[in-house]
């Protein structure tokens, strides 16, 4: 999340010994400070962006515009504006973690400018629908009907582009640069918050079925769910938050029948959470059925730590890690009270 400190030109800053010369205060382009350049179509986005350097002030520009896109990105991004007369200075430098890396194909400076030590420049980015991004990037393509992964193929996402191009396409989900893509060969599609929530889908097995004891979650409901086998086996269950991080709910557990998780003799049922205060959220719940316990030992159970790391946004591990079983998978919506 950026974090932007403002503050006030009334300020002083009291410290011992000799005081530390002041940077001297470079005014900002009218058409920065204003952001004054827009767009005449809907799906451009504009970015703006200032520092030290062109390139800091291009990623920075990168980033605001990846902020518009994907809600959930997260970066170190830290600095020190002083408001005063449209005047800025820095007194740290950006670390930016995330969208100086960024894929983002149909990118154009707008504008760019030097005022005195800082530099400052504006981003277009053609937001098109994947779809065309995806046929105007790949160019020529064989309509082979490439084998696509099991999961994938019931998804919204790729239901829409298979549509789209006349054909099924080989595409994966990738994780990098702390943001989420879309794959194919050597291509990537960086995904928006509502791409990506087209990839999550309720499924069906011939050998393993379930079903929430809720339809639809309220913040802080309790629920359970309940599981169905044709055979005896073990179900393993899974938990998939809206931005991608995957969490280990119940270890391989046997099932002749039916089954519930929470047991009826627990004292506690799952409990309904937003992952931002505020706002709705959902959750993808897949349940695995093997013959013989499964290693799960690449995916951990859900911890405040484990949330603030990079390495459990495991969805496209997980992606692939189901070929090969069978499971069910259900969407489960959680509203604001």
């Amino acid at each position: 999340m950026k974090l932007i400190i403002f503050i006030l030109a009334s300020m002083f800053i009291i410290g011992c010994g000799n005081p530390k010369p002041t940077q001297k205060l470079t005014k900002a382009p009218t058409w920065y400070t204003h952001h004054q350049l827009h767009s005449k179509v809907k799906y451009e986005v504009f970015g703006y962006g200032q520092g030290s350097t062109l390139e800091e002030a291009k990623a920075n520009a990168k980033e605001d515009i990846a902020l518009t896109l994907i809600s959930k990105v997260d970066s170190s991004f830290t600095s020190t504006t002083i408001t005063n007369n449209d005047s800025y200075t820095r007194k740290e430098k950006a670390s930016l973690k995330v969208t100086s890396k960024l894929s983002l194909h149909n990118l154009k400076t707008i504008k760019q400018e030097q005022q005195g030590s800082v530099f400052y420049v504006a981003l277009k980015y053609k937001n098109l629908d994947l779809p065309y991004r995806v046929k105007t990037t790949i160019g020529d393509y064989t309509c082979n009907d490439e084998k696509i992964d099991n999961y994938l193929q019931e998804t919204a996402l790729l239901k829409k582009l298979s549509s789209s191009l006349g054909c099924e396409l080989d595409f994966k989900v990738d994780r990098r640069n702390e943001a989420w893509y879309l794959k194919y060969k050597e291509y990537l599609f960086l995904l928006s918050d509502d791409e990506f929530e087209e990839l999550y889908v309720s499924t069906s097995s011939e050998h393993i079925s379930m079903k929430s004891s809720k339809k639809v979650l309220y913040d802080g409901d309790s629920f359970y769910f309940t599981f169905s086998s044709k055979k005896s086996g073990y179900v393993t269950f899974i938990d998939v938050y809206e931005n991608g991080i995957v969490t280990l709910l119940q270890e391989s557990t046997p099932i002749k029948s039916t089954l519930q998780i929470p047991s009826k003799k627990s004292e506690n049922y799952f409990e309904a959470g937003l992952v931002e205060e505020g706002q709705n959220t959902h959750d993808l719940y897949i349940a695995i059925y093997s013959e013989k316990p499964l290693d799960m030992s690449r995916f951990n159970y859900a911890s405040e730590e484990l949330a603030e790391s990079e390495v459990a946004y495991k969805f496209d591990e997980l992606i692939e890690f189901l070929k090969g079983y069978e499971y069910s998978s259900v969407l489960l919506r959680t509203k604001v009270k």
